[in-house]
């Protein structure tokens, strides 16, 4: 028996946008893949390609970026490049809260386009399961590698709905049933707030590996062993195979649920082990640089109706390892030349803080990242193109996390003096690269230094 996949009945109405507009389509599907069902909360284009390269007399010409995007619009689906595809979808799972994935692709055109495009259409879908894969931190057992594919006839407006499953490079497409329904009251949020303060030691044998690889490696055990520890609701613990919503068990009106407004929100403490698993004995390491990760993140995660508390602790663990992940790579594409084309022995960097959104006509949050000098007009620019969301500034939340201040400054400069006096000798060797996460500061010294493992 194929897949049912349930898709929010506002992505009818925003088929019937993209078909009055008359030109073809191909985009992301995001939702929640679950044992049982399918669900499909919304339906994003993606972008065309964009030039990188423009003149200075051009950069801020509006007129000059819409004229990039006609010229570089592929002629039809058979010539979409998959890796720009795939781009897109990693840009956009970091704008998603946990439990809520990339979970297929979409693509409207006439009948002739799209039967000439099935083979470009499942090296897309493969493509995009590829790149986030790659870009994952921590490994998920037992997750769904089935993924959807919608098509929609732009000419007689009928969906073809498949599945394929992406973990089998020899797997074929599967019928699977699309069916609209009305229940996007029905989803649970789940939230933490959580400390980060992580000391990164970077070995010898890693000096030459960029500065994102490092400190991906520094963050990475801390994601195991978040991903390996327990969650407490409310400050107690409960049976993973409980149901997560109790109210569900008390019985309801048959018409209650239709007019239900109001979103369960459940707050959870994560407590995680001292150490990684592994290290049994204290290790000496000869590294050329120290950085620290340091601050207060705000989580956020979605399950859909009557999930299991286990599966709402994976969807926030997912959420802080995207986040982490996500605030490396930004501050990696923001400081890629100061890091790697200067030799500096100690410096500061402020990580972009999470800013929240509403996705039109749900009770699901999406997020982005702002970094401290830029303006509120390139957020939303941002969050239209990699969302297809239109939004205004006052419709985002900007108050869950904080930009770092002087004193935070300086007390982790404090901080940070007081420990590597410590453990560290200094030298001109390597360089050193400190952060700030969710608004409070990180600092590190560059150094020949030994850095004592497995008691930190």
């Amino acid at each position: 028996m194929g897949r049912t996949v349930l898709a929010d009945e506002t992505i009818q109405d925003y088929v019937e946008k993209l078909i009055k507009n008359g030109s073809w389509n191909l985009g992301l599907i995001i939702g929640q893949l679950t044992a049982q069902k399918d669900y499909a909360v919304r339906l994003i284009r993606t972008p065309e390609p964009v030039e990188d390269e423009v003149s200075e007399e051009e950069e801020d010409s509006d007129a000059t970026k819409k004229r990039k995007r006609s010229d570089n619009r592929p002629e039809s689906l058979c010539d979409v490049s998959e890796k720009w595809a795939a781009t897109h979808a990693k840009q956009a799972i970091r704008m998603l809260p946990g439990g809520i994935d990339v979970i297929g692709v979409f693509a409207l055109a006439p009948p002739n386009m799209m039967q000439a495009s099935q083979a470009k259409l499942r090296q897309i879908v493969f493509a995009i399961h590829k790149t986030l894969v790659r870009g994952q931190l921590v490994s998920e057992e037992g997750a769904i590698t089935d993924r959807i594919l919608l098509q929609i006839c732009s000419t007689t407006r009928k969906y073809t709905c498949r599945s394929i499953d992406v973990g089998d490079a020899k797997s074929s497409f599967r019928p699977a049933d699309w069916k609209s329904h009305s229940g996007g009251d029905h989803w649970i949020r789940l939230q933490s707030d959580i400390a980060v303060d992580l000391r990164i030691p970077v070995p010898v044998r890693s000096q030459n590996l960029t500065f994102l690889k490092q400190l991906q490696s520094g963050v990475t055990p801390y994601c195991q062993r978040l991903c390996g520890g327990i969650a407490l609701f409310n400050g107690k613990m409960r049976e993973p195979t409980e149901t997560l919503d109790q109210s569900e068990s008390k019985g309801r009106s048959k018409g209650r649920d239709k007019g239900q407004t109001t979103q369960q929100v459940q707050e959870i403490e994560f407590c995680m082990k001292a150490k990684a698993d592994g290290i049994t004995e204290t290790r000496v390491s000869e590294n050329v640089a120290k950085m620290a990760v340091r601050g207060c993140i705000h989580s956020r995660a979605y399950v859909y109706g009557k999930a299991e508390v286990r599966d709402g602790i994976k969807a926030l663990q997912t959420d802080v390892v995207r986040s982490l992940m996500a605030r490396c790579e930004l501050l990696y594409e923001d400081v890629i030349d100061v890091v790697e084309e200067e030799s500096v022995l100690k410096e500061l960097y402020n990580t972009p803080v999470r800013v929240f959104g509403k996705l039109p006509g749900t009770h699901l949050d999406f997020c982005d990242y702002m970094f401290p000098d830029e303006k509120m007009e390139e957020v939303t620019d941002r969050i239209e193109e990699l969302l297809d969301i239109s939004i205004t500034e006052d419709k985002l939340d900007l108050t869950c996390e904080r930009m770092a201040t002087e004193e935070d400054m300086e007390t982790t400069e404090k901080d940070d003096s007081q420990v590597n006096n410590q453990v560290v000798r200094e030298s001109n060797l390597g360089f050193n690269i400190g952060t700030i996460l969710g608004g409070v500061v990180a600092a590190a010294l560059a150094g020949f230094s030994y850095y004592i493992l497995g008691e930190t």
